[in-house]
């Protein structure tokens, strides 16, 4: 008997490699995603796809009656950034598609619902590490956005007995972000001026730290999930629980693509309203309830991120490696 799981944002970053987990664990995945940031090229043949907006209610009627076991929603416009410029487009993808994707499962009768939220829902932490029981206090229509939608989802799950985790991403990077969005993602965003042979253009201050955590250390923990039931009706922090200055996450994408220390230009700017000076996560909770350890660390990380560019040629204004 196949196993039906549905993956919204399945065609974008992490959806790329939790989609190849699933099917590795036996899963017929159905993937739902506009392509507004995701690849095509990220469905497989081995997925079951549909192209739709999950804004738009009427669209989710396209979804096959499959009987789904869960929904995994990633869907969602997430740059802090972006959500000042157009808040109207975030939303009816973060806010309004996570209401139509819970009463989805309402309808359709799917009890396990997991859900990828974001550190932006603390805004500036009161106290480092960052506990999941810690304020709430966003700072962008973004982070608004997720609080509103974790609220949805914990009324509805109590309302209808579905059984639904929340993770809470911090700085979430691997190979396969999308490059050309440069208002998204920090490690990504400063990769692809470098491959584009500009000056790394960095709003905010050098010394501002970062948790940051690799794709595939996120990935498990959501596959550890799916039959966790520790891990019903709770909310966890998915960090590193380390943290690395902006300045030494630029240098080790720096040297590890042949450049000397301090070699290749960086230019300061103001920074983005709503971005804290320190995202630093606990993540006991999760080591507990999941058996969960992240596994990469930083210098690891942007080491497997940078490899497939390194036979490339890179070029220091002019200069070969």
């Amino acid at each position: 008997m196949k196993k039906y799981i549905l993956v919204t944002g399945g065609a974008g970053f992490v959806g790329s490699y939790l989609t190849k987990e699933l099917i590795k664990e036996n899963f017929h995945v159905v993937v739902v995603d506009d392509l507004s940031n995701g690849k095509i090229e990220n469905i497989t043949k081995e997925i079951e796809f549909y192209k739709l907006d999950i804004g738009d209610e009427a669209d989710l009627l396209k979804i096959p009656l499959h009987p789904f076991q869960c929904v995994i929603h990633l869907a969602a416009q997430s740059s802090n950034a972006i959500s000042f410029i157009n808040p109207i487009h975030d939303l009816n993808t973060n806010q309004i598609g996570t209401y139509n994707i819970i009463n989805f499962c309402i309808e359709r009768k799917i009890s396990r619902f997991i859900f990828t939220s974001s550190m932006s829902a603390y805004g500036k932490p009161q106290q480092l590490p960052t506990k999941e029981s810690s304020p709430l206090n966003p700072d962008s229509f973004y982070a608004v956005h997720k609080v509103a939608s974790e609220h949805y989802i914990r009324i509805v799950s109590k309302q209808n007995r579905i059984h639904s985790t929340i993770f809470r991403l911090y700085t979430t990077y691997g190979h396969g972000q999308n490059l050309d969005n440069v208002n998204q993602g920090l490690l990504s965003i400063y990769l692809s001026y470098i491959l584009n042979n500009k000056p790394i253009i960095v709003k905010g201050s050098k010394f501002r730290r970062r948790d940051i955590i690799h794709v595939t250390d996120v990935v498990n923990a959501i596959i550890l999930s799916l039959n966790c039931k520790k891990s019903y009706g709770k909310i966890y922090n998915l960090g590193t629980g380390e943290t690395n200055t902006v300045e030494e996450l630029i240098q080790l994408l720096t040297t590890g693509l042949g450049f000397e220390k301090k070699e290749y230009p960086v230019i300061y700017k103001s920074g983005t309203s709503g971005d804290p000076f320190t995202t630093f996560a606990a993540i006991t909770k999760a080591k507990r309830d999941l058996g969960w350890r992240p596994k990469i660390s930083a210098k690891a990380g942007i080491q497997m991120t940078i490899k497939p560019y390194l036979t490339d040629t890179i070029t220091n204004f002019g200069k070969k490696k």
